[in-house]
């Protein structure tokens, strides 16, 4: 592939990702007008649940398809490995829906869930069910090389969802259940389409001697895709057990806010990753790395910056009063994003190293620490617990991806520039109080503006330059 079609494709990808999060983004401030906090966990929680489901689901049966169909000699092969693959987990999440749906109750009864396994449950295991059906086709799209079909179906799909979300909840009052009924609708609808879209691309059948060259390549890998979810969504499990739902809300959307930087970080790093791979065995390599993760961290600390210091005035004009004091722990919460966000960087060269296993060894580490500490200091701490336990594990698992990255770069400037930033946060969010709104928003804004100098200084990233250079490409 080209420089140029790479760098096309890479963006195309990139808005199909990054779009339909800024339309989710966009629907935020609307439908907190209309779902009280205890909606709003309610929501969170299940989607939460969908993505865990999928990855107990699907068994990263994807990375197999994505490694083995370059391998295939024919189109026939192509097509009978897509078909294998889609209909084993097809089989597959019909015995897990058939499960949930006779023994979920009683399971999420013994977690001690304040949520009614129905009807809301069930629609997060049907929705989940759904979903799983755009995942194969989207790896095939990747690997043919055409990008743009995958990112309008997805687009798509984003604006479907957000305005059949806002006519349930607004027009007929469903409030979270509006909010999951259209996910699950979007979903059963775009599973056909999907299906449609690899027709001509697939030959439906069961090949069990395949199969188990599946399970035992993919098996490995799920623990480590399970314990990765496991400490991203734990804080919201425990937080369902201990406290509240009107907790669960709070802290979903402060969390809400502060995933937000995975816009960020998502574009950036599908922008840097290739580079990663194609200079990995270059003489220059440690020079070029130090310069993509010193760009990196500039986009991210910028990201960070913003989130944190104008989450008050967000919450204030966006939101109704019983959000407001969300903004408490979007800093916190937003540390973590950061952290696994470089955590990602740092993984694709231990990948690169051709160290796979590494990347489920610190993710099982991470989940350890995060389900251990709040069980502990949950009940006892709130809300507080689970915004510093969860940037805690998150922050553990970025020192240990760098410590088997093993690269003899400096990480004296990063670190510089996250004090600077961590410093200016504690101060422009939890120490200046100004009841006038816009005031507020203006002195913020130079302060930000005064930071960001600092930051790209102590990185030295000139950022008319990085903006330009991007253009260009």
């Amino acid at each position: 592939m080209s420089g140029s079609k790479l760098i096309k494709n890479t963006t195309i990808y990139a808005l199909g990702d990054i779009v339909p999060r800024l339309i989710g983004f966009i629907a935020l401030p609307i439908l907190t007008r209309y779902l009280t906090p205890a909606d709003y966990g309610i929501v969170n929680y299940v989607n939460t649940l969908n993505t865990f489901l999928l990855a107990i689901g699907f068994l990263s049966v994807n990375t197999y398809f994505l490694v083995h169909y370059y391998r295939c000699k024919t189109t026939e092969e192509k097509k009978r490995l897509l078909g294998n693959l889609s209909s084993f987990v097809i089989l597959v999440n019909i015995g897990i829906v058939l499960v949930l749906l006779f023994l979920g109750e009683y399971f999420f009864n013994a977690l001690g869930s304040k949520i009614p396994f129905y009807p809301y449950i069930v629609i997060a295991v049907l929705t989940n069910f759904f979903n799983l059906f755009s995942i194969l086709p989207a790896a095939l799209f990747r690997v043919i090389e055409k990008p743009l079909p995958l990112t309008v179906l997805n687009v798509l799909r984003g604006l479907i969802a957000f305005v059949l979300t806002l006519v349930l909840v607004i027009k007929f009052e469903y409030t979270a259940l509006g909010v999951l009924y259209a996910n699950l609708i979007v979903n059963f609808i775009f599973a056909f389409v999907f299906l449609f879209m690899v027709r001509h691309h697939i030959i439906w059948n069961i090949n069990m001697p395949q199969i188990k060259k599946v399970l035992i390549f993919t098996l490995p890998l799920v623990p480590g895709s399970i314990a990765y979810y496991l400490t991203t969504i734990s804080d919201r499990i425990l937080i369902d057990k201990y406290l509240s739902l009107n907790d669960l809300g709070i802290y979903s959307i402060a969390a809400s806010i502060a995933l937000i930087l995975n816009i960020f970080s998502f574009g950036a790093y599908k922008a840097f990753e290739p580079y990663i791979f194609k200079n990995w065995e270059s003489d220059r390599f440690l020079s070029i790395f130090e310069g993509i993760r010193n760009g990196f961290v500039y986009v991210l600390l910028i990201g960070v910056l913003c989130l944190s210091v104008f989450s008050k005035e967000f919450f204030l004009l966006m939101t109704d009063v019983k959000f407001h004091g969300a903004y408490w722990y979007v800093p916190m919460i937003i540390v973590g994003v950061y952290s696994s966000s470089l955590s990602m960087l740092y993984g694709t060269v231990i990948m690169a190293r051709g160290k796979t296993k590494i990347n489920s060894l610190v993710s099982i580490v991470g989940a350890t620490i995060s389900v251990t500490l709040n069980i502990i200091f949950l009940p006892k701490y709130g809300l507080l617990t689970a915004a510093i336990v969860s940037s805690f594990a998150m922050t553990v698992m970025l020192f240990i991806a760098i410590w088997y990255a093993k690269l003899n770069v400096s990480h004296y400037r990063p670190f510089f520039s996250l004090l600077l930033a961590a410093i200016s946060i504690y101060i422009m969010v939890y120490r200046v109080d100004i009841d006038h709104v816009l005031l507020s928003i203006s002195l913020k804004l130079v302060g930000v503006l005064v930071v960001m100098i600092g930051i790209s200084i102590l990185l030295s990233i000139n950022p008319v330059s990085m903006v330009k250079g991007f253009i260009k490409k």
